[in-house]
């Protein structure tokens, strides 16, 4: 929408849910200070239903001209499904410049991820491991 604002579709095919997305970026990383984000979502791993509303804090902490990077963040986040509050957390690991493993514990349990992003950036493949242990596959496509 702009690029300060994210929107988008979710697909959750397990139970036939169609919802909304977004990213709001509040202030945009620098050298020197971390990004924050207000963003919003389904809140489906381990949760039959509900939305998740979250504010994450980022910070690109090393990386390097052949696409190497770690980037940790911390959110606060509620649950609808938990009526409560959680403290995600993890980091973003740049493993080339197509390449990003993300292993990242969302309040309850750990989740690691394993992501392959297309050279123009519109189209995304990810590796999902939920709880460390159940797969699955998430298809990504920007237009």
């Amino acid at each position: 929408m702009t690029p300060k604002l994210q929107m988008g579709l979710e697909y959750n095919a397990a139970i036939g849910e169609v919802d909304t997305r977004g990213n709001w970026f509040l202030q945009t990383e620098t050298d020197t200070r971390p990004g924050f984000i207000f963003g919003w979502s389904s809140d489906r791993i381990g949760t039959p239903h509900g939305r998740m509303y979250f504010l994450t804090a980022s910070k690109l902490t090393a990386s390097n001209a052949r696409g190497f990077g770690v980037a940790p963040y911390v959110s606060v986040a509620y649950s609808e499904f938990d009526r409560g509050f959680t403290v995600p957390w993890g980091a973003s690991l740049a493993l080339g410049p197509q390449w990003t493993l993300l292993p990242m514990y969302d309040g309850h349990r750990s989740h690691t991820t394993l992501s392959w992003s297309a050279p123009d950036g519109r189209s995304s493949v990810t590796l999902i491991a939920a709880f460390n242990r159940r797969f699955g596959v998430s298809i990504g496509r920007n237009f």
